[in-house]
C-alpha cells in the first residue's frame, strides 16, 4: 500500500518526491491526504465526502525537469 500524508496546510503541488511531475499543478487542502497511485502513476487526493481526485504524471518532460 502506498504511504499516505495529510496535508498541514493548503498546498499547491506540481512535483511529489522529486521526480513525480504533475501535468497540471493541483491544490491539496488541509486535512486532505493525499497519496501516489504507483500502479496507474496517479497523484490521489482524498478530498473527504468519499471523493478521491486522480491527477496523473507527466509522462514525457522537459530537460530542465530531468536535471
Amino acid at each position: 500500500m502506498a504511504e499516505r500524508v495529510t496535508a498541514d496546510r493548503l498546498l499547491l503541488v506540481n512535483v511529489v518526491h522529486h521526480w513525480f511531475y504533475l501535468r497540471q499543478p493541483t491544490f491539496i487542502g488541509t486535512g486532505q491526504t493525499y497519496w501516489i497511485d504507483h500502479g496507474t502513476s496517479e497523484l490521489c487526493v482524498d478530498r473527504g465526502d468519499d471523493r478521491v481526485t486522480r491527477h496523473p504524471r507527466v509522462t514525457r518532460h522537459a530537460d530542465w525537469m530531468s536535471r
